[in-house]
């Protein structure tokens, strides 16, 4: 399937997901470089090629975004965990996988937690789908390549919705979640104390397109 088209489908998908006041944009990675500010590019300008069309793109994707909301930004640097500084008043996530940029952004007012990922669903080898699951997942996953891809991509999305806020960091088997397949959604049944207690209240959701998974973490 040509790019342009999972590009299109991602879209329609992330229209369906996307939590009410959110935005989003989901790009092909390309030479979007030229659509960086100068502190930007002054961070990355040492990276590899890829890590630099990966970073611009998903920068790109952020600051249009921002736009539908009508926020205007300056460069998104990150912190010193990594983390893009979002805007005052904004909450925000980024994802790359496998040649698409997407990211979602939101004010504060409408959502207070916000994190995506974006997967493929065929690349968890047996040892990583191990390492995946919580013990209570086991019945749900097993060996299943795409189920442990799922589960990975909404774990992937906690941890990128409440780490800006709590940078509490932890392992995959320190969530279990309880998967709805047919209606795409998810919710966790336990969560390790390291964890504030008010990230149960975390609502969740994912779609497959093709051979990627979208998932959606917010609050």
């Amino acid at each position: 399937m040509s790019p342009g088209k999972t590009i299109n489908q991602l879209r329609e998908v992330a229209h369906v997901i996307v939590p009410k006041g959110a935005a989003f944009e989901v790009a092909i990675i390309d030479q979007h470089s030229a659509e960086l500010l100068p502190e930007e590019w002054q961070l990355i300008e040492s990276w590899a090629p890829s890590r630099q069309r990966e970073f611009a793109a998903g920068r790109m994707c952020a600051r249009r975004a921002l736009d539908l909301l009508g926020v205007v930004t300056s460069g998104l640097l990150p912190d010193a965990d990594g983390i893009p500084q979002w805007p005052e008043g904004t909450v925000g996530s980024i994802s790359h996988c496998r040649g698409v940029a997407m990211a979602m952004t939101a004010k504060s007012v409408d959502c207070r937690l916000l994190g995506l990922d974006l997967e493929k669903t065929n690349r968890l080898s047996a040892g990583a789908i191990k390492q995946v699951l919580h013990p209570v997942e086991q019945i749900f996953a097993g060996g299943d390549q795409q189920k442990a891809s799922i589960l990975f991509s909404l774990k992937e999305a906690f941890y990128k919705a409440q780490f800006p806020k709590w940078r509490a960091v932890g392992n995959f088997s320190d969530l279990a979640l309880e998967v709805d397949l047919a209606k795409g959604s998810a919710k966790i049944c336990k969560m390790d104390s390291r964890f504030n207690p008010e990230l149960m209240g975390l609502r969740f959701c994912f779609r497959i397109v093709n051979d990627y998974v979208v998932s959606l973490s917010w609050m």
